[in-house]
């Protein structure tokens, strides 16, 4: 998202209402004359800034991986998330609106991985074709019926889509953490190549590459992932 700054004219409006005021009562022939239409400006300005401030709004930044096709998508996508929200905005049960809150916040992070790794696109095709979508379309059944969620038919089906949700919680948290992994076996990849490198430049001795202790191993989710593999 990206801040945006929308000035308002009714500062300006106030200001000219203000040296109107004075023209039309005292006159503007004189340099006093001048001065107090300046100071009525000045004060109808001051007053319409208070009155009528800046607003400072939020809009979407257009996506920009590079490939259209992903920016398209993207696009779509942050699109169906919005409805998302706006479903969840008339759900009453605090649980469900929790677990809807995090799968749009869940889904906005898929998007921003895919913005940065755009070669990803085929692994989430299904993801932005069908699950996307259908869990939008879920979400807004399930807002549509938010008066009638006790009684009857109703009640059943709020129950179901109630379970569908906390599928679809678990099922976009493991697409994403399936985009971390990538990211981090891309990045050991690249760490590889300028290790040999700088080892075949003789820039790089075997010193030069730190022992881990276990006991930090041990306390690092990370430990040996930027380490090759001894051979």
């Amino acid at each position: 998202m990206e801040k945006r700054t929308i000035r308002s004219g009714a500062p300006f409006v106030t200001a000219g209402l203000g040296v109107l005021a004075v023209a039309l009562t005292l006159g503007m022939g004189t340099l006093p004359g001048y001065a107090l239409a300046a100071a009525a400006g000045a004060l109808g300005f001051a007053l319409g800034r208070r009155a009528f401030p800046d607003r400072v709004i939020e809009v979407a930044r257009a996506p920009q991986s590079g490939n259209a096709e992903v920016d398209a998508l993207i696009a779509e996508a942050r699109t169906q998330l919005d409805e998302i929200a706006r479903a969840n905005e008339a759900i009453a049960e605090d649980a469900l609106s929790a677990q809807i809150a995090d799968i749009e916040q869940t889904g906005r992070t898929i998007l921003l991985r895919l913005e940065e790794q755009p070669d990803r696109l085929a692994a989430l095709r299904t993801f932005l074709r069908y699950y996307l979508p259908t869990t939008m379309r879920l979400l807004q059944a399930r807002a549509k019926i938010e008066r009638e969620v006790d009684a009857g038919e109703s009640a059943r089906i709020a129950q179901r889509i109630r379970e569908a949700a906390s599928q679809v919680q678990t099922a976009f948290h493991s697409q994403l953490d399936a985009l971390n992994e990538y990211r981090f076996i891309d990045l050991e990849s690249e760490m590889d190549v300028l290790s040999d490198m700088l080892a075949g430049d003789g820039l790089l001795g075997a010193q030069d590459a730190p022992e881990q202790s276990a006991a930090e191993a041990q306390d690092d989710p990370f430990a040996g992932l930027f380490r090759q593999e001894e051979t």
